[in-house]
Parts: structure tokens; C-alpha cells; sequence
């Protein structure tokens, strides 16, 4: 049963590709510019062209280590400041003021201000972080104040304090607020990743092929690029849940 299951979601997921792409097919044969909207075939014909060369990859590979340089820097700190605001009612007085900033600010507005200040490869990094540290911060700051008091008081019973317990009681229990920020900043830091390297233009990136293709009026490169994010991004974020899933 559960196996018929599968195979008609599976089934409906598959139709449901096949409807979309058909849209597309038609769009682009109705609109009859290929150069600036490509059919599906054109752009997957691109997409393998690019997967041909060595420049392709070695963008691939930088936008990917730049996300998760940017995710891992939001993890670290979110870690640290929930910690001290959940210890301290004057840190997380102080905190929520940057916290709620951030988060209101418009992603091109940190780009802009980042531009003036650093070098361009260094912005996209950073815009990521930015963007992803109210979201860990505000979700990991749930997750501690969400910790049994009975937990606390059985860790003290048996001795556990300081670096134990925050490894073993805090992170444990709050490991499901951990794994929901998680989820949310694996798209939202590829966003910004990308957003922050088409304004920088660093050479080595994916935003700048999508800056180049546009600037060229190239529909089937744009769209190659666009293709290539989407399927890093998604890949990105299944090897993300599925390491979340053995913790």
C-alpha cells in the first residue's frame, strides 16, 4: 500500500512537471524570440554546453562555498547571541534592535552599503550571512527558551554545567527550532548569494554569467544559468535535510 502510494506521488509530481514545462514550450513558441524567452529543449541544450566546460564548474563550486561560508558564519553567531540572550535579559534587549533591523532591510540595500565597503568577492559572503543570522539567531533563541525546566534541573543533579550542557541538554532539545532555521535559510541564503554576486560581479561566480548573458541579450545562457542555481540550490538543500535527519 504505502509503495502504490509513493509511485502516484511520485506519478503526480512527474505530470505536474511534464503541465509546467508544456507552458513554457508554449510561451516561448507563442512569444517567438528565443533570445530572450528560450523553449525548455533550447535552454537544456545550453545547460549541457556549459556543463562541458571547466568554467562552468569552477563557478559552480565558489557560489556553492560562498553560501555555505555565509550560512555557517549565521550558524556560528546565531549560536552565540541566542546563547547570551537567552542567559541575559539585557543582551537580548540589545539584540532584538540589529535582529529586527536586519530583517526589514531590503536584501539590494545590504549590497549596495557592502559594496562600499569591501572588496566584490567578499559581498556575497557576507550579504548571505546578513541575511541568514536573524532567522538562526531569532530560531535558536526559541529553541533555548523552549527547554524544559525539568531538563535544567536533572542536568544539575547529575553535574552537568557549563560546555556539557550546553552540547548535551540545550542543543539536543532545541534541535527541532535548529533544523526549521536551517530549512528556511537554505533558500534564502542562495538568494542572496546569487543577488550579492550579480551587483559585485565577482569574475568567478554564477551571478556574474547571469549578469553577462543579460548584458548580451543572451536568453539561452540566462536561462542555462538560472537552471543551473535552481538545481545547486535544490541539491544544496537535500543534502542539508538529509544530514539534519541523522542528528
Amino acid at each position: 500500500m504505502q509503495n502504490k502510494t509513493g509511485e502516484k506521488r511520485i506519478g503526480r509530481k512527474v505530470l505536474a512537471a511534464l503541465l509546467w514545462l508544456a507552458i513554457w514550450q508554449a510561451a516561448a513558441v507563442g512569444y517567438g524570440r528565443s533570445f530572450v524567452l528560450p523553449s525548455p529543449v533550447l535552454t537544456c541544450q545550453r545547460l549541457a554546453q556549459l556543463c562541458t566546460q571547466g568554467a562552468f564548474w569552477m563557478s559552480c563550486a565558489t557560489t556553492l562555498l560562498r553560501v555555505a561560508s555565509g550560512l555557517l558564519l549565521a550558524c556560528l553567531l546565531g549560536f552565540a547571541c541566542a546563547w547570551a540572550a537567552h542567559r541575559s535579559g539585557l543582551a537580548r534587549d540589545i539584540l532584538a534592535v540589529p535582529a529586527a533591523t536586519i530583517r526589514s532591510v531590503p536584501v539590494m540595500s545590504v549590497i549596495l552599503i557592502a559594496l562600499l565597503a569591501m572588496r566584490s568577492a567578499a559581498v556575497p559572503v557576507f550579504v548571505s550571512f546578513l541575511m541568514c543570522f536573524p532567522v538562526m539567531y531569532t530560531n535558536i533563541l526559541q529553541g533555548f527558551d523552549s527547554v524544559p525546566r525539568e531538563y535544567r534541573e536533572l542536568a544539575k543533579v547529575y553535574g552537568i554545567e557549563g560546555g556539557r550542557f550546553f552540547g548535551r541538554v540545550m542543543i539536543p532539545a532545541s534541535m527541532g527550532y535548529i533544523k526549521a532555521g536551517l530549512s528556511l535559510c537554505a533558500g534564502l541564503s542562495w538568494k542572496s548569494t546569487v543577488a550579492a554576486e550579480v551587483l559585485s560581479s565577482p569574475r568567478v561566480s554564477m551571478g556574474y554569467h547571469l549578469l553577462t548573458a543579460k548584458m548580451y541579450v543572451d536568453g539561452p545562457s540566462l536561462f542555462a544559468w538560472t537552471a543551473g542555481i535552481v538545481l545547486l540550490s535544490i541539491a544544496f538543500e537535500k543534502c542539508l535535510k538529509a544530514l539534519l535527519r541523522r542528528w
